[in-house]
């Protein structure tokens, strides 16, 4: 049977001592972290590295795939990782055209993310820089007297 087909799931729950046996027809699997049934599904996979490709996390990608996310990161760790890198790929690809094209927005971009420029100014002093930290606060008098008075 198909990972993504319906399947009927039996439930037993338990209320104030009793046992109540249910019926619960799902659109998915239910999976949980401790599911020993998950097989690997090369249909899901594929669809996992294409969504991956499209930009979506782990997260937005688990819920679409609606699997958990430990399932996703123990049997589709490498598919969603090619898909990231497919993704990535093309963006760059993109970009870097785009900046060879004259774009200079990107170009900028480019430049300062990929070679470490930035627009830090340096500001220099030059000269005596006569400043006073002190946690007693000192009078007009007083601070004359001491820093003004002083040549």
């Amino acid at each position: 049977m198909d990972e993504l087909d319906t399947k009927i799931v039996e439930v037993e729950v338990v209320k104030n001592g009793e046992n109540f046996d249910l019926n619960v027809q799902n659109e998915a699997p239910v999976i949980h972290k401790q599911s020993p049934s998950h097989t690997k599904c090369e249909r899901l996979g594929a669809q996992i590295r294409d969504m991956a490709r499209m930009g979506l996390t782990r997260g937005n990608v688990a819920i679409a795939a609606r699997i958990s996310p430990y399932i996703l990161d123990k049997y589709y760790a490498d598919e969603y990782a090619d898909g990231e890198g497919e993704m990535r790929k093309g963006l760059a690809t993109v970009a870097m055209g785009e900046a060879l094209n004259g774009n200079t927005a990107i170009l900028l971009h480019l430049i300062k993310t990929k070679l470490g420029w930035n627009e830090t100014q340096l500001i220099q002093h030059s000269g005596e820089v006569r400043s006073v930290v002190s946690a007693k606060p000192l009078s007009k008098e007083e601070f004359a007297e001491k820093f003004l008075n002083k040549e």
